[in-house]
């Protein structure tokens, strides 16, 4: 049975408490509202910097992830201290079966948490191969957004939660009037790529991003965020796909000086914000452009969604089988954990200067933990 599958109780997945933080290291815990209140978090949403006292864009990773092979059954935190190394083996992708979707695999939990960081954003920042792969439309998909009102309106969330998207923007209301986030209505979507160059099969240019509407009939703010090579290298295809008056407001060009072919990373926080009052913005991978900001100290703090109950080869094992072909599953399975794909290197254990700050549970079954990346070089 897939977790959206699952019966769920009045408060369903998205009720979770909070059981450690570490304030010391978090810039500032914010409410989250009337309307949000009863879904947990203390009621609250920690981030790392407060916006309001710093001159640049607090980005904010996010991933999905689940252990590889056998489920974490331990205590988060054992006499107060986060205890976290059964989560040594976190696994965000399956080589061949790629994708953000396969690793939450229906769970309410996790899309609630998507929604509102979307929602709770002034941008989301997502990176060429994954926009490439989900943001263009082929094959019947007609293309994703980042958009908050996506993941609220999917029907296992929808149904544990209803009106979670007018929540959302309740919350955001109270969060701009506080002056943590700008005044504009939905996040923009930045798609970066350092080298602005087309796909085999498809171009960013046909990303959805840049012809959909928002639910109210306006036009989604999008960019592309590149370097001054790559942004060539975009105008000279914009002819091709009809962007020739839009592609000079849609650019947003970044390298270091005397080097054209390099996206100057380290500097986006505080150009986002200068050239487009951007004061909260979330990452949403894919793993090689997140881990470029956390390497570049762009990524101040990183959000990750720990399925806990099963592990991601039982995910694999209920939901391929509608994807693959009998002779791919037995591959599969016959060399499952070389094509999975472990978010910490080395040892994969937690590199020692990423702190946890705030650890939260859902029933055992989703543990969000927020992490101080601000002295973390890569992932």
């Amino acid at each position: 049975m897939n977790a959206s599958e699952l019966p769920l109780p009045v408060k369903g997945p998205l009720h979770h408490i909070e059981i450690y933080r570490d304030d010391a290291h978090v810039g500032a815990h914010v409410a989250l509202g009337d309307e949000l209140s009863h879904l947990g978090d203390g009621a609250e949403f920690a981030l790392i910097e407060d916006p309001r006292l710093t001159d640049r864009t607090l980005i904010i990773g996010m991933f999905v992830l689940r252990p590889m092979t056998t489920p974490w059954t331990a205590p988060v935190v054992q006499d107060g201290v986060p205890c976290l190394s059964e989560g040594a083996g976190w696994c965000h992708n399956v080589s061949g079966l790629d994708g953000g979707g396969l690793i939450a695999d229906g769970c309410a939990f996790d899309a609630y948490r998507l929604a509102l960081q979307y929602g709770l954003s002034d941008a989301v920042l997502v990176g060429s191969g994954t926009v490439l792969t989900e943001g263009v439309a082929h094959a019947g998909n007609p293309g994703y957004v980042w958009q908050p009102y996506g993941p609220a309106s999917w029907p296992h969330v929808a149904s544990a939660e209803p009106q979670l998207d007018r929540k959302i923007g309740s919350t955001r209301q109270l969060w701009q009037q506080q002056g943590l986030l700008s005044s504009r209505r939905y996040p923009a979507q930045i798609i970066v790529t350092q080298s602005g160059n087309a796909g085999a099969e498809h171009d960013l240019l046909e990303a959805r991003v840049f012809s959909a509407l928002h639910p109210d009939g306006s036009p989604l703010e999008s960019y592309i965020l590149t370097s001054h090579a790559g942004a060539e290298r975009l105008r000279s295809r914009a002819d091709s796909f009809g962007m020739r008056d839009r592609i000079a407001s849609i650019l947003l060009v970044c390298s270091p000086d005397g080097k054209p072919e390099e996206l100057d990373i380290a500097a986006v926080p505080r150009m986002l914000r200068h050239r487009l009052d951007i004061r909260i913005a979330n990452h949403d991978g894919g793993s090689i452009v997140l881990s470029e900001f956390s390497k570049a100290g762009a990524l101040a703090q990183i959000n990750f969604t720990l399925m806990r109950n099963r592990s991601l080869l039982e995910v694999c094992r209920s939901n391929a089988s509608k994807r693959l072909s009998p002779h791919e599953l037995d591959q599969l399975f016959q060399n499952f954990e070389s094509r999975c794909s472990f978010m910490f290197s080395g040892d994969r254990g937690l590199p020692r200067n990423l702190r946890p700050v705030s650890i939260l549970v859902d029933d055992k079954e989703g543990t969000v933990v927020t992490f101080d990346a601000r002295l973390q070089r890569g992932l």
